[in-house]
């Protein structure tokens, strides 16, 4: 299996897509997939990357996608939307906006399973609001007198102002358990004290795994 590839050549385009590639098809059929139709500019995005010179082997980017919808006179917008949303076919992982099919194809249903019967039950209104008021309570309104100087990243001895920020009253109950960026929005777990002990809240097994690879490989090589 390719682990790098190139560009597509995109002006070998021009005309939009008829039907998918057999062993495409014959694909969903084994796998009871429904591939998207091709009057749909998602579908005909599908089709180019599904095509034997190109999955595996080549990808398409921002630049690749806004020429593929002209070349084949379809308007949209945002041509690489068409590319990035999930088909429920595997990419191989690649730099940001670079698209490619993963062959031979693998599914991956995630994005698209947890979307379905998707619903919450109770007011939206009264929902949203009381976790508006919660922000509100614990970090909009809470005076800038019980504000206090505290570490990003608990983890370093670094004391220098690029690891510390006035934090509000709330982060009390996080300290040493999380590091957290300039505006109190993004919070990791610590090693030692959060995520160690708790691998199990924070990550699925097969994430886990993926860590452990992750990991194991990096270490590995040096």
């Amino acid at each position: 299996m390719a682990t790098t590839t190139s560009v597509i050549n995109i002006q070998d385009y021009t005309t939009k897509f008829e039907t998918y590639p057999a062993d495409l098809i014959a694909f969903s059929q084994e796998h009871n997939f429904k591939l998207l139709p091709l009057t749909t500019l998602r579908g005909q995005a599908l089709a180019l990357m599904a095509q034997p010179e190109v999955r595996g082997q080549k990808h398409i980017s921002r630049n690749e996608a806004d020429q593929f919808f002209k070349n084949i006179h379809l308007e949209t917008s945002d041509a690489i939307q068409q590319f990035n949303k999930a088909f429920g076919l595997k990419r191989m992982k690649l730099p940001r906006c670079h698209y490619c099919l993963e062959y031979p194809f693998e599914l991956d249903t995630t994005d698209l399973d947890k979307r379905k019967g998707a619903a919450i039950s109770g007011d939206k209104d009264t929902q949203v609001n009381a976790v508006k008021d919660w922000w509100r309570k614990n970090l909009i309104d809470a005076p800038n007198s019980e504000w206090q100087i505290g570490h990003l990243d608990p983890t370093i001895d670094d004391a220098s102002e690029k690891n510390l920020a006035f934090q509000p009253p709330i982060q009390g109950r996080y300290r040493d358990r999380f590091k957290f960026d300039e505006t109190f929005l993004k919070m990791w777990p610590t090693a030692e004290v959060e995520l160690i002990p708790k691998f199990d809240k924070y990550y699925t097994e097969k994430e886990q795994r993926a860590i452990y690879e992750a990991l194991k490989l990096k270490f590995n090589e040096q």
